[in-house]
């Protein structure tokens, strides 16, 4: 025998960007999508930030920007390194998940 009750779930209806404050979330043929850039980190024991966790949601513009940044920061890094790569159009890119 099957009982019907009603059930109340939360689901994502806006998301926005921690930097800029603009919405992440697109329409797609009248589905709300997010397109959203996540920066995260959790720090554990041994770590100056022993306990503490980051999470920033970004829009992809801001998203460009703090690549931008750390690319420019790697660069000033190695620049006279010659055992390690500059950062190149692919620094940080999963080619794990290409779509090629």
């Amino acid at each position: 025998m099957k009982i019907y009750g009603q059930k109340t779930i939360e689901v994502v209806v806006d998301r926005h960007c921690d930097i800029c404050g603009a919405s992440v979330m697109v329409n797609s043929n009248g589905v709300q999508l997010e397109e959203v850039g996540e920066l995260t980190a959790n720090w554990g024991f041994g770590s100056k930030m022993d306990g503490i966790t980051h999470h920033l949601d970004m829009c992809e513009s801001c998203f460009q920007v703090a690549l931008s940044a750390l690319k420019e920061h790697r660069r000033s890094i190695v620049m006279f390194d010659d055992e390690q790569d500059l950062p190149d159009e692919n620094f940080g890119v999963d080619s794990s998940h290409s779509t090629d």
